[in-house]
């Protein structure tokens, strides 16, 4: 196997096939990454453009080249001296009628082979032992009415159409054994006079087993656990030894062949144990490199809440690194600028300017709307355990038990806690004490009362068999339920409600952690190197909010919060003399920060630039669902805005507030652009693997999904692998993303040099003056040495389009080096460091990075 130094993570869809991958390996292998790290290959619904909606994991996608094309990409990449990582999806299936698992329990019902393999609660209130589908567009009575539910045969049997909708069908008995004509003959009578009314009709539907619901009654009578909300996506018992045999055979025998070295474990917390899964993986892992001399890499998506670790006891490398990508924002951001920017965004918006507050009346809709059927299904086992005499509570069924459980939840500080059994890591206890700690101070005596009880009850021990189950039940649902909470009602709502600074609203962050502080992003790196020294670095990923050099850019505004105000007021003015009808204003608020954020700094065709915004716009109004929805879409709020977007970015209207936006993006431009070659800096040096997201070696200005997610011109960045232009000239002419493709390509080729030192070598912070924003640090094995000093907060220097990256924040500062003689790896300068501090205006030589060898 490949030892890893450095990932790159490649997006794959028909358009990007396995193949389409072969031919860029060349040019990996020549930027200095060690391994490229695949989306799902397996077979997923068709048109799928992500992977994440499988439909078959024992099968490599025929839509990516199949598994011939996944093992041509494999030599080819051996070849090149580079591996392969897969990511895997474990916890949940597309519910489609490609997916032969599910088809076959739609079928069959509880005496499916397959009847446990997906989380069913076949005992749900109305379910009557069936699965509750709600895939009609209108309630059942007027899809059958309206005649959109009709009969058709295939392959020799009968299925049920709903549009392009195809579910299995169960004749009765009578039609058993009819011949083919005789079938179509039945199903042609039906479809005559198909009716709320006719008895066949309705004894056919009840004959099957899954009751048939519109999707709007989907949040309220759903008897299966999804993917988050997602009702296409049904979730896996992975913890079942049949089910996990049947996920892992094909990455497995991958594994065994030689083909991949690696998996990514795709949203852990989906899983009912996390900690045991990983353990038995990585077991499975060993077993099938037995012989190698290598380790297989297995790196795990999880979302750390600022103060939280990864479990220790988890058997993996770490994680895919949001945590990373929070870190090294954070400290790009001054915390000076928090106060002005949440005081402009309160009396701008009208909204809440501390995020928290925001982010747990979203907790509150999300579980009252799209996971409703989640929590009355968790609130049906804690009623249970009153009703058996666990809980004492007055009345167990009263609203007092619904409010205490969800408190408890609006106030976990975490994705979920990790309770299976009698196992558990020191931070689960943590996390349950903070979070009744709130419900205590922020809610009625009763409430709070019921809250410890339930709190009581998760964490005791139980001596009969009874109450372990019940115990264990409660402890699943809850654990199950408040890790999509989270995501739901934080990343794809909340975030898209509060704008004090949207830099700020990525996943893996807490807006109101505005900044950290250089002492702080060195126990980071610590802590990095002394827990998972192999986790994934990552500052870009297929599920970002917005680009990282976005998020660059849009810290410099945490640098200028009171001349941001008066843009932001300059705009709005503008906007108002325009005559185009304005968005709601906390919509504006966060308008004028997207587009100073993703304003290209090289002129582009405006029309793709504004289908772009228009995109994301209207996305982002269905996520906030507070003038639109997802399931209620408000056409006129969206076309008004719409109109808006495009008036300001296309027409002649348009124009004054075009310039100003111009203005603003030349007055932060080079201070981001600065900011992006810190993190890409800190990325590549700091303990960990850095991740390269596709693309991203040049400037990186996306949004969110899709817009992140669009085709990589290769020939452009093959073009920067050959360039020979000077560093210096590259700080210089800053604007087409060569130098930062000059320093990736700079660091990545270090990163070859000195593997040992990378992926061994110690961390030592070297002090700076205080006045100076600089981080500096030292990291060292054997003999090698590297040198890494980064600056930060630098909107003070020339920040205009025509302006180069140039630097002179330094300030007459001196610097500590440890003694040797030393190269610049952008520029070839060297220096010899002794007794005597040396100048940081002579170890940056005028640029924000700065990055030595010994």
């Amino acid at each position: 196997m490949t030892p890893v130094r450095a990932t790159a993570r490649l997006q794959l869809h028909a358009g990007f096939t396995l193949a389409d991958a072969a031919e860029q390996v060349d040019y990996y292998a020549r930027l200095g990454i060690s391994h490229l790290y695949l989306s799902p290959v397996t077979r997923a619904v068709p048109g799928s453009t992500h992977g994440y909606d499988g439909v078959d994991p024992t099968t490599v996608s025929d839509a990516l080249g199949g598994e011939a094309a996944l093992r041509a990409l494999s030599r080819q990449a051996r070849a090149h001296g580079m591996g392969l990582v897969l990511d895997i999806v474990p916890n949940h299936l597309a519910a489609h009628p490609d997916n032969r698992w599910w088809w076959d329990v739609l079928a069959h019902g509880r005496g499916s082979r397959y009847a446990s393999w997906f989380d069913i609660d076949w005992r749900a209130p109305g379910a009557n032992g069936r699965v509750i589908l709600p895939v009609l567009d209108r309630p059942l009575a007027a899809a059958l009415d309206d005649a959109v539910l009709r009969l058709a045969t295939r392959d020799g049997g009968v299925v049920l159409m709903h549009h392009d909708v195809m579910l299995p069908l169960t004749l009765p008995v009578s039609a058993e054994g009819a011949g083919g004509d005789a079938i179509a003959a039945r199903c042609a009578a039906l479809n005559a006079r198909v009716s709320s009314a006719d008895p066949d009709w309705r004894a056919l539907l009840e004959a099957q087993a899954y009751r048939l619901t519109w999707w709007r009654q989907g949040d309220d009578r759903l008897n299966y656990r999804r993917f988050f909300t997602i009702a296409s996506l049904v979730a896996l018992q992975v913890q079942h030894a049949d089910v996990y045999q049947a996920v892992h055979r094909l990455p497995l025998s991958l594994l065994e062949a030689g083909i991949i070295d690696g998996l990514r474990v795709d949203h852990v917390d989906g899983l009912v144990d996390p900690r045991g899964y990983l353990a038995r993986l990585r077991r499975d892992m060993a077993q099938a490199c037995a012989g190698r001399g290598t380790s297989p890499l297995l790196w795990v998506e999880k979302i750390l809440a600022p103060d939280e670790s990864l479990p220790d006891d988890w058997s993996c490398d770490g994680t895919t690194g949001y945590d990373f990508m929070d870190q090294v924002s954070a400290w790009l951001h001054d915390a000076r600028g928090q106060t002005p920017l949440a005081r402009h965004w309160h009396r701008a918006s009208r909204r809440p300017s501390c995020f928290a507050t925001v982010e747990q009346a979203c907790r509150r809709e999300v579980l009252q709307t799209g996971l409703r059927s989640e929590r009355d299904a968790t609130l049906a086992v804690v009623r249970r355990l009153g009703r058996a005499g666990h809980l004492d509570t007055a009345a167990p069924g009263a609203p007092v038990v619904e409010r205490a459980m969800t408190e408890l939840l609006v106030h976990f500080p975490v994705y979920r806690s990790y309770v299976h059994g009698r196992r558990h890591g020191p931070g689960d206890r943590a996390s349950w004490a903070q979070a009744l700690e709130a419900v205590e101070r922020s809610t009625p005596a009763d409430t709070a009362l019921v809250a410890r009880q339930l709190a009581d009850w998760f964490w005791g021990d139980a001596e009969a068999p009874a109450q372990k189950r019940a115990r264990d039940r409660l402890r699943r649902r809850i654990q199950a339920l408040s890790a999509p909470l989270n995501a739901k009602a934080v990343e794809d709502r909340a975030f898209y409600r509060h704008g004090v600074l949207l830099s700020r609203n990525e996943v893996g962050s807490d807006p109101d952690r505005f900044a950290l502080d250089t002492a702080q992003m060195h126990a980071c790196a610590l802590a990095k190197r002394e827990r998972h020294p192999h986790a994934l670095l990552a500052t870009a990923t297929h599920d970002h909010k917005r680009g990282e050099d976005a998020r660059a850019r849009l810290a410099v505004l945490s640098e200028r919060p009171l001349w941001w105000v008066r843009q932001a007021g300059v705009l709005r003015r503008l906007a108002t003399r325009s005559g185009m009808p304005l968005p709601p204003p906390d919509v504006e608020q966060m308008l004028w920060q997207t587009l100073v954020g993703a304003w290209p700094v090289a002129p582009v065709d405006m029309s793709w630039f504004t289908a772009r915004i228009v995109q994301w716009q209207t996305k982002a109004l269905r996520e906030a669902a507070l003038y639109s929805s997802w399931a209620d879409p408000v056409q006129a709020v969206e076309r008004d805005v719409k109109a808006f977007v495009e008036g300001v970015l296309l027409s002649p209207r348009g124009e004054p507030i075009r310039r100003r936006l111009h203005h603003c993006v030349s007055a932060v431009a080079a201070a981001g652009a600065r900011n992006a070659l810190a993190q890409t800096a800190l990325r590549l040096t700091l303990p960990g693997v850095p991740d390269l997201y596709q693309g991203t070696e040049g400037w990186d200005l996306s949004l969110v999904d899709p817009d992140n997610r669009q085709d990589v011109d290769y020939p452009l960045r093959r073009g920067w692998l050959d360039d020979t232009r000077p560093w210096s000239h590259l700080l210089q002419h800053w604007q087409d993303g060569a130098v930062k493709a000059r320093l990736v390509q700079r660091l990545l080729d270090c990163r070859a040099q000195q593997p040992r030192l990378f992926a061994q070598g110690d961390y030592q912070p070297l002090q700076v003056a205080a006045h100076v924003p600089l981080l500096a640090f030292s990291r060292q094995h054997g003999q090698a040495r590297l040198l890494v000093l980064v600056a930060r907060h630098t909107h003070r220097s020339p920040a205009v389009f025509g302006a180069g990256l140039a630097d002179s924040h330094c300030r007459g500062a001196a610097l500590q080096v440890p003694p040797g003689r030393y190269r610049n790896v952008l520029t070839g300068a060297t220096i010899d460091a002794g007794r005597r501090p040396v100048h940081l205006r002579t170890l940056l030589g005028g640029s924000p990075v700065a990055i030595y060898l010994r």
